[in-house]
């Protein structure tokens, strides 16, 4: 099964490495699959009043930095380490990227997915709680069951994915549905600013 699922996300990458250009911001986030329980990766992100994100479900990821990344790819294995302690070079497979998303209160910043196969089912993570309250797996058969359609979020209704005291809306909510709707026929209801 793990295997399978791997392959079918494989079929909706791209395999490129993008590289930002000058004109806007960019960033990527870690989508890390664990094949053994048919999951990915999510964090809640640590409350902080200067984040404008603090406390929203996200995945592990951060500002592409021109001193340290040579491309998003790598920006995306950097902020997996020092957010949950996961080395993806060694630790997963590349699958590959697929096309940036942007929050709907940045849209100057384009986010690049970076999807990634762990290797060991069980991985020792260490989360930095300066950047993220919790970790833990989100069962990909399981996400239906917790789709809300009509959450008052920042006063905007949307749909959103609540697990007790996590909710996955947004810009998350977005790379969630694109990845579950191509690569495994899971079709989360469409949030405002989906464009498919």
């Amino acid at each position: 099964m793990g295997s399978y699922n791997v392959d079918k996300l494989r079929r909706i990458v791209k395999n490129d490495r993008p590289t930002p250009d000058n004109e806007h911001l960019w960033a990527a986030v870690a989508v890390i699959y664990n094949p053994c329980l048919n999951a990915i990766l999510i964090g809640k992100r640590t409350e902080n009043p200067e984040d404008p994100w603090s406390g929203d479900a996200a995945f592990p990821g951060g500002r592409f930095k021109p001193a340290k990344d040579r491309d998003l790819v790598e920006t995306a294995i950097r902020e997996a380490k020092e957010e949950v302690g996961l080395d993806l070079t060694k630790d997963a497979e590349l699958l590959g990227v697929l096309d940036p998303f942007s929050p709907s209160n940045a849209p100057n910043i384009n986010v690049v997915p970076v999807i990634f196969s762990l290797k060991d089912c069980n991985p020792q993570l260490t989360i930095n709680r300066a950047e993220l309250s919790k970790v833990f797996w989100l069962d990909i058969n399981d996400i239906m069951k917790y789709v809300k359609l009509d959450v008052n979020i920042k006063g905007r209704t949307r749909p959103a994915i609540i697990m007790g005291d996590v909710t996955i809306w947004g810009m998350t909510y977005r790379i969630l549905r694109r990845l579950l709707r191509d690569a495994f026929g899971i079709d989360l209801p469409k949030d405002p600013r989906d464009t498919y």
